[in-house]
């Protein structure tokens, strides 16, 4: 588990982002955190790194999950981010057929930084 970010002196928001690409992990994280300098983002490869993740963690504003929504859906993973008020962000295949739901969002692939600006927009647009 990797926490990027830092905090200054306001509230700092906290982000999960559970991808298994390094590569996809670290770019959704320095654009999480070049558009929220106070973010806090925790990286997770698996869900159970997630999950143990989550007994520290008060809140989450959004949290980005490469995952099958059915896997997903009902997870003890699931349950904790709905518990603090975190908007899931589903990527993958199978979340792209499933299409957004009442309970998800999508980013659908290939993405850049804009659209992941999006998606962090769209879950507080008061943050500049």
């Amino acid at each position: 588990m990797t926490c990027l970010g830092h905090d200054l002196m306001t509230r700092s928001r906290t982000y999960i982002v559970l991808v298994t690409e390094t590569v996809v992990a670290f770019d959704i994280a320095q654009t999480i955190t070049d558009y929220d300098q106070s973010a806090k983002v925790f990286l997770a490869k698996s869900m159970t790194e997630a999950e143990a993740a989550m007994v520290d963690i008060e809140s989450v504003e959004i949290a980005f999950i490469a995952g099958c929504p059915s896997t997903f859906s009902g997870s003890a993973l699931h349950r904790d981010l709905v518990m603090r008020g975190g908007r899931i962000v589903l990527l993958g295949i199978e979340a792209e057929v499933t299409g957004p739901t009442p309970v998800f969002d999508v980013l659908p692939q290939p993405f850049d930084t804009d659209a992941v600006i999006a998606k962090l927009r769209a879950g507080h647009a008061n943050c500049a």
